[in-house]
């Protein structure tokens, strides 16, 4: 297949990194394989192109079965974690809940609300939530919090989705007389080997139990679960719930008032699994199906009100919904308010309250996208005037809210394909904060991990991270982490994997459907792409849309193929383009076009580039 450069729109060519098509050819094996799955072949070869080689691997990926998902007691500490609670319960001691203020936090914190006000002898006066404000607060367990933990009688807490980078935190509530339990995802901070070897040891916090599937010690076979999915884990082993009687709760079998908890706590983690960017394989794929069919009809106050707020009641669900309409709301209540509001939609009970909630999240949620319009376009100004392209891209905004620094950053590795770390002025005189994403050939917390004597706190996983740090350490902060950098222009290029060079005849809705059976569709099962060189542009290009972002055509592949073709964003460049020559390479995704009670088969245009003349 072809090869190209990006087009993010740069003006400064050393920022281009190639954009490459890569067609996988695995023919082994698919004819038998689609006839003993009774799926289309073009399927078979998706999921062969997704690691999957045998029968059985296939099997298991679309039955999606949650019975067959791992045991929650593999977690390390998991048992012990449960019994401590047990035993709380049984004392009525107070226990607060401490999240964090994305929407795995909020998610996660919710999970152990609910569980534990169940088992609770007071019900809900026993159980107490804080999420961290962002700005005053900062990531994670901090001195005051627990200080006033302390002051308000507190016996246990219990963190979500942080705490297993908090040693200092976590000793300074055992000097005041509470236990605590830390259930976290993050990776286990470490020190490295004295000799200089590639043996890590890592550093757990002095915490009473410490449930994290990244303990070197951890026997759970999944160890990228989010914060969510940790803290249901450990609710199932305090209710005795198997994942059998999971799978019976999310199919409506187990009706009573557990069967009916556990499957709105699935809806739950399957948002926060989609929201914390987790790849959707094995465990995290099933979660992530069963809870987008169980927020379609999910009997939560809050998420009815927020669907009914993005007009999303009684449709089809899907992981882009999770992550880019309904995870956003949840996560602009953190970003721009407090992160309570959030929570207090999921707990809501009264719709009239929820609708009100929903509402305002709405609004904070439109007000964070244009601050972050903004940061986006002044750090784009920035880099386009650097003479030096860098491989890892460290960019100060001083006037950057810090609460959408993450988001900047991700919106900056799209466009640039590097690294990106955003740093902002932190509420302290003197210091920074920062928040890093990355790509797929750097692991962004071993990254800090090399400067960590330049930062004043650090943590996050491989995809994503935060840091902060003295002002006068920025530059030093910068230059090192590039000079540590090992990454080659191999290894930033954007790599498209196509899956079958398909002509447009093979299109059908039968496909459609079996391509369908493949979803959830996200980080680590992308949604399949096809591909086919010189069709040619058989109707004049319309361009629609208020904004002009909306291109159709009629395509012909050559082989008697011939279909309407729609193509979003940068239509007047399409339209420019397909003109040029009349031809063009294409990847598309195969689509049923519904319109006034008619479908009709369609492709979308994912990616093009101009064929040359002749």
């Amino acid at each position: 297949m072809a090869e190209m450069q990006n087009k993010n729109g740069n003006k400064n060519p050393g920022w281009d990194v190639p954009v490459r098509w890569v067609l996988r050819r695995k023919n082994e094996g698919i004819e038998e394989l689609s006839e003993a799955l009774s799926i289309d072949r073009v399927a078979v070869r998706v999921m062969k192109n997704r690691g999957l080689e045998t029968r059985e691997q296939m099997e298991t990926f679309l039955a999606c079965d949650l019975s067959k998902t791992p045991e929650p007691a593999l977690l390390p500490d998991g048992k012990k974690a449960a019994a401590i609670l047990s035993e709380a319960f049984q004392r009525k001691a107070k226990i607060r809940i401490i999240g964090d203020y994305d929407v795995d936090g909020i998610s996660a914190s919710y999970v152990l609300y609910k569980s534990f006000s169940c088992l609770h002898p007071r019900g809900e006066e026993g159980v107490s939530v804080r999420i961290p404000d962002r700005l005053s607060d900062g990531y994670g367990l901090n001195e005051r919090l627990i200080r006033e933990a302390a002051q308000d009688g507190m016996d246990l807490l219990v963190t979500c989705d942080n705490g297993i980078a908090a040693a200092q935190e976590i000793a300074l509530a055992k000097e005041l007389g509470m236990q605590v339990i830390v259930t976290d995802h993050h990776e286990v901070p470490y020190s490295d080997a004295a000799d200089g070897g590639e043996k890590k040891n890592q550093i757990l916090p002095p915490a009473d139990a410490v449930v994290d599937p990244k303990r070197a010690d951890s026997l759970y076979p999944q160890k990228e679960i989010c914060g969510a999915v940790v803290a249901m884990k450990l609710c199932m082993l305090l209710f005795d719930i198997t994942p059998k009687d999971l799978a019976r709760a999310a199919a409506g079998e187990k009706t009573d008032p557990a069967g009916r908890l556990f499957a709105e706590l699935l809806e739950i983690c399957g948002l926060a699994t989609v929201c914390d960017v987790m790849d959707l394989t094995g465990e995290n794929r099933t979660i992530v199906k069963w809870g987008l069919y169980l927020m379609e009809q999910t009997r939560n106050a809050g998420l009815r009100a927020l669907l009914a707020e993005k007009e999303l009641q009684g449709k089809k669900l899907s992981c882009f919904h999770m992550g880019f309409v309904i995870g956003p709301c949840l996560n602009a209540s953190g970003r721009l308010d407090t992160a309570m509001l959030g929570f207090s939609l999921l707990c809501s009970k009264d719709p009239a309250e929820a609708a009100g909630l929903a509402g305002q999240l709405s609004k904070l949620n439109e007000e964070r996208k244009d601050l972050t319009a903004a940061a986006v376009d002044a750090a784009d100004r920035m880099l386009l005037e650097m003479q030096d392209p860098c491989s890892v891209i460290v960019v100060y905004l001083p006037d950057c809210h810090e609460s959408i620094a993450g988001i900047v950053a991700g919106r900056i590795r799209e466009r640039y394909m590097r690294p990106v770390f955003v740093v902002t002025d932190a509420e302290k005189e003197g210091m920074l904060k920062g928040s890093g994403r990355s790509v797929e050939a750097y692991h962004m917390y071993e990254g800090l991990h090399g400067v960590e004597d330049l930062l004043t706190q650090y943590g996050g996983h491989a995809m994503a991270a935060g840091f902060s740090l003295p002002k006068e350490n920025l530059e030093a902060f910068t230059g090192r982490l590039n000079e540590n950098c090992n990454l080659t222009v191999d290894d930033l290029a954007d790599e498209i994997v196509v899956d079958a060079d398909m002509p447009f005849s093979y299109i059908s809705e039968q496909l459609i459907g079996d391509l369908e059976r493949l979803e959830p569709f996200g980080k680590g099962n992308p949604r399949p792409v096809f591909g086919l060189r010189a069709v040619a542009v058989a109707s004049p290009v319309s361009v629609l849309g208020k904004n002009r972002n909306v291109a159709k055509c009629i395509l012909s592949d050559g082989k008697g193929g011939r279909i309407q073709a729609i193509r979003f964003g940068e239509a007047d460049d399409f339209y420019h383009d397909a003109n040029a020559t009349g031809r063009l390479h294409i990847l598309y995704e195969p689509q049923i076009n519904e319109y006034n009670g008619t479908a009709s088969l369609q492709v979308k245009i994912t990616d093009y580039k101009i064929a040359e003349r002749g």
